[in-house]
């Protein structure tokens, strides 16, 4: 349990609000960054993260604060050097940092301090060092010498060989969510570890939001196509209430203004069991508030009766009919043309004809106005 005096609290209060009040959809490093370099009075701040590939590492972000050069300079440094995965990049391995330096705020001596052999955190003995890297003491020299020499170029390229560091490893187990440290040519206090220490697991918290929210935005394609492979009206709601996505025939809905609809689907996010055709599924994802995929059933099963109803208004064949009936339930050309025993281009042709007879477009347009009127 760490213990802070009463302006060490005051300090953590004030760096914690800064990361629980920023928006959710923005990088909250930047403006803590600021804070930390201005509160622990550190001349640099940087903070990064790291992807891993099959050969070599590369830099996925980093924000900087009182550096001389732009930032996209000191983007490139560390992804210059973070090129290969021979060795620990500095004192940590970016694919799986060590338990023991997980989540923990440790202060480094400078690179020119590391060169004359002295031990790389301060005011430890060799053992105690190698526990807390992770290594064992027969590892530490040799360890140095890879990190003098791999890291060395970027500290000089920066101005930075003469800086002590404080820095931790944020980390959701075994992986990176981020690195985030400081750097002044005097050495940090004991004070000032304590402070970065019990900020961490607020960064966790935070880093581990956004770093889904960067995963959540590679799968919104795939979460839109998914949704529209349904074949009937569907929508995500966050726990208030509100839609934050919609399927075309979900649009039409929210486009009618159905207040009924609206009302179920803020009653069924806050828990209260839903009435008629409409079924909700919770979204969990760590780090993020409650969503649930709201599906009106109700959709499929009069189905058929909309394909007949729509048949007759747009004078469809019947096997313009049949192609409808398979697109609304979300199959692909390739599907339908097995199910129907006929070449995939037959089925485009019925497909063109659809989008005609229909006045519409689009596949995904199709399917919003035949989920419009019965």
């Amino acid at each position: 349990m760490i213990r802070l005096n009463s302006e060490e609290q005051r300090i953590l209060a004030d760096l914690e609000a800064l990361l629980a009040e920023a928006e959710p959809s923005s990088e909250s490093l930047p403006t803590v960054l600021g804070a930390l370099r201005d509160t622990l009075k550190a001349e640099r701040a940087v903070a990064y993260g790291v992807d891993v590939g099959p050969d070599r590492f590369h830099v996925s972000y980093s924000f900087s604060s009182g550096f001389p050069q732009p930032p996209e300079v000191v983007f490139d440094a560390l992804e210059t050097f973070l090129s290969d995965r021979e060795s620990l990049w500095g004192w940590y391995d970016p694919a799986r940092p060590a338990p023991a330096q997980r989540n923990r705020a440790l202060h480094f001596r400078s690179l020119q301090e590391s060169e004359a052999r002295q031990m790389p955190l301060h005011d430890q003995p060799a053992y105690e060092v190698a526990r807390r890297l992770g290594l064992n003491e027969a590892e530490l020299d040799a360890q140095r010498e890879r990190v003098n020499t791999r890291s060395g170029a970027v500290y000089r390229q920066l101005g930075m060989e003469r800086m002590a560091f404080l820095r931790t490893l944020v980390c959701e187990g075994p992986s990176l969510l981020g690195w985030l440290g400081l750097a002044r040519e005097e050495p940090f206090t004991e004070r000032e570890q304590r402070v970065l220490q019990a900020l961490t697991p607020a960064l966790q918290r935070r880093l581990n939001m956004e770093t889904r929210l960067r995963e959540s935005g590679l799968m919104s394609t795939a979460l839109e196509v998914a949704m529209e492979a349904l074949g009937r009206a569907a929508w995500v709601v966050s726990g208030s209430g509100r839609v934050v996505h919609a399927n075309s025939a979900g649009r039409v809905w929210l486009e009618r203004g159905e207040p009924e609809l609206m009302e179920q689907l803020r009653r069924g996010a806050q828990g209260v069991p839903c009435s008629g055709p409409l079924t909700l599924t919770p979204l969990r994802t760590t780090g993020l508030p409650p969503h649930y995929l709201a599906i009106d059933t109700g959709t499929a099963s009069s189905a058929a009766a909309r394909v007949q109803a729509h048949a007759a208004r747009w004078s469809l064949t019947a096997r313009e009919s049949e192609v409808l009936t398979h697109i609304v339930q979300g199959e692909t050309n390739k599907s339908i043309a097995g199910r129907l025993g006929c070449a995939e281009r037959t089925v485009e042709v019925h497909v063109t004809h659809l989008l005609a007879k229909a006045h519409v477009e689009s596949r995904s347009a199709l399917i919003a106005r035949f989920f419009q009127t019965s």
